[in-house]
């Protein structure tokens, strides 16, 4: 039934989800798959894997941030090694908010925004209808 989270990685979060971060000077945005509890994703400098878990509303994850590209030192998030985030947060059908901080360096802050892809097909299946 649309609208209705449920837990334990639930249909709820699955699908595709535009994500924009922030972590003190850092930024940037990526797409992200999450399906069963599982996350796979990235933006053109890093590679996003992990886990996720719903109680609605509340959204904890825990995602591995790696270099996926070469570029700049300063640019890439995970320069010396992967990067782990804890994170904490609140989930609707459509939107996601969460914060943390990268594993082993808590006093530095990780905030994230989702927002679900709509597929192009759901935008153009009232204007089939109407035709």
């Amino acid at each position: 039934m649309p609208g209705v989270l449920s837990g334990k990685g639930g249909y709820a979060m699955k699908g595709y989800w535009l994500a924009h971060y922030d972590s003190g000077d850092r930024h940037g945005e990526g797409i992200a798959m999450l399906n069963g509890g599982e996350l796979l994703g990235g933006d053109l400098e890093h590679l996003w894997t992990g886990t996720y878990e719903e109680e609605p509303p509340k959204l904890y994850a825990r995602i591995r941030i790696a270099p996926f590209v070469s570029r700049q030192e300063e640019a890439t998030m995970a320069r010396e090694k992967p990067v782990i985030l804890n994170l904490n947060g609140f989930c609707t059908v459509d939107f996601a908010t969460l914060d943390g901080y990268p594993e082993g360096r808590e006093e530095e802050s990780f905030h994230v925004e989702m927002r679900r892809c709509q597929s192009m097909r759901a935008r153009e299946a009232p204007a089939r209808k109407a035709a």
